[in-house]
Order: structure tokens, then C-alpha cells, then sequence
């Protein structure tokens, strides 16, 4: 599942001296927030992992499946409100003919909310 433009709104992906970030907004009205929870919404754990992979599908330009997520962290909860924007910084990148690897980190100003090592492959198994 996509959860570009929905969930999330891109508003920048800009590369940066080891990586790259994109700038996200999040969508409040989106029909996940109205499950998980009613009158308290907070974003799910697989959504933030999902959005990853789909903003790096994005970047990269080609269809990923994610192979391995190590060391996830959740800090903080993500709670959707009006236009609040996050970064999801993507650094330590490698790639190989079959997979690319990254650290991801995802957070606004002042809170980190979750980080997490992830392997995409470009093949899906």
C-alpha cells in the first residue's frame, strides 16, 4: 500500500551530505486515524515503516520490497494534527545490484518519534 499523498503528504525530498530527507505532512482526516484510536489517533508503527519504503521507492525510482527491518524504535507518538510536518531522514544508504540498505529517522523539530535499519530488495521474493 502507497500511503503517499493520503497518509502522508510530501511536501520535499532533498538530498543531504549523507543521505537524503523527505518532508512530509500528515493527513488527519485519513480513515487510519479514525480506527487507531477514536478520539486519541496516533500513526501505527507499519504505516511509518510503510511510508519509508514508499518515499525511498519514490526516490530511487524503482519498485522496493523490504527484505529486513532491524533495531525499530519507537520513542514518541506520532499524533496526526492539521498540516504538522515530519522529516524522515534517510542516511547511511549502500546499495548493491539486488538491495539497498538504509537508516532511517523519523522526526519534526524537536521530537524524534522512531528509527529503524532497513534492507529493500529490488526483487520481490
Amino acid at each position: 500500500m502507497n500511503f503517499l499523498d493520503n497518509l502522508f503528504i510530501v511536501d520535499a525530498i532533498d538530498d543531504t551530505e549523507n543521505g537524503f530527507t523527505a518532508r512530509v505532512r500528515c493527513n488527519p482526516s485519513h480513515p487510519i486515524y479514525q480506527s487507531h484510536f477514536p478520539g486519541n489517533p496516533i500513526t501505527p508503527g507499519a504505516c511509518l515503516l510503510q511510508t519509508a519504503g514508499n518515499i525511498l521507492q519514490k526516490k530511487l525510482g524503482r519498485p522496493l520490497y523490504l527484505k529486513t527491518a532491524k533495531n525499530i524504535k519507537y520513542l514518541n507518538l506520532l499524533i496526526p494534527a492539521e498540516g504538522k510536518t515530519v522529516c524522515f531522514g534517510f542516511s547511511n544508504g549502500s546499495e548493491t545490484e539486488t538491495e539497498y540498505k538504509a537508516q532511517v529517522v523519523i522526526a519534526d523539530e524537536s521530537t524524534v518519534f522512531t528509527k529503524m535499519s532497513l534492507v529493500f530488495s529490488y526483487e520481490q521474493n
